[in-house]
């Protein structure tokens, strides 16, 4: 019987090899979402700006990949790399950003 280890080794094997890549082939992309990942212009902030909302994953993937839980985004629920950022970016209290900066 195969062990799920084996099984995200070969999955990783197809995709490039990382679990960054792996991520980076399941994760949507909505019209929404900043170029290159989606058709809207970079305007503003992205998650990685300090969204309120980006709700960071464990570990060493947390620098780049989160998981969107403003209910008014389009990404809402959705995992989220840091760059694809969307209109309702809402900086934490005490970071000084303005939306729109």
């Amino acid at each position: 019987m195969t062990g799920e280890s084996d099984e995200v080794g070969l999955i990783l094997n197809n995709v490039g090899g990382t679990l960054h890549d792996l991520l980076h082939t399941v994760c949507r992309h909505l019209p929404t979402d900043f170029e290159p990942y989606g058709k809207r212009f970079r305007n503003g902030p992205d998650c990685s700006s300090g969204c309120c909302h980006f709700l960071k994953l464990p570990g060493s993937l947390r620098n780049d990949w989160g998981v969107c839980i403003n209910p008014r985004s389009p990404r809402s629920g959705l995992l989220t790399f840091e760059h694809q950022g969307c209109e309702f970016f809402e900086p934490e209290p005490g970071t000084g950003e303005e939306i729109g900066d």
